[in-house]
């Protein structure tokens, strides 16, 4: 199913690029910092569908989104932005539905 999140790339060649700029051992921490904080994240924001807790969600989608924007991860920011909005407008089925979708 092609929807409005799954049009953006999966990674941002720009941040990237920026990021290769400071070198490749700020970019591998960079991304080893990503990957280890993600999975706590997901289990956070997971935990905050769970709970039925629309604060918990758009505090943990928003901070989901902040470390995907930062190393260039734009489809899962653009995923946490919706998120957030679903959250912030009562629409936690759509939140639960978006979330059980991902693998």
């Amino acid at each position: 199913m092609h929807t409005a999140e799954t049009s953006v790339p999966v990674l941002d060649d720009g941040v990237l690029a920026e990021l290769q700029t400071l070198g490749p051992d700020v970019v591998a921490e960079t991304f080893e910092l990503f990957a280890t904080d993600v999975p706590n994240r997901l289990s956070k924001l997971r935990q905050a569908i769970d709970a039925s807790s629309c604060d918990g969600i758009l505090r943990e989608a928003h901070g989901l989104k902040g470390s995907a924007l930062g190393v260039g991860a734009s489809r899962l920011a653009v995923m946490c932005a919706v998120i957030e909005r679903d959250a912030r407008d009562g629409h936690l089925d759509r939140v639960r539905s978006l979330v059980t979708a991902q693998p």
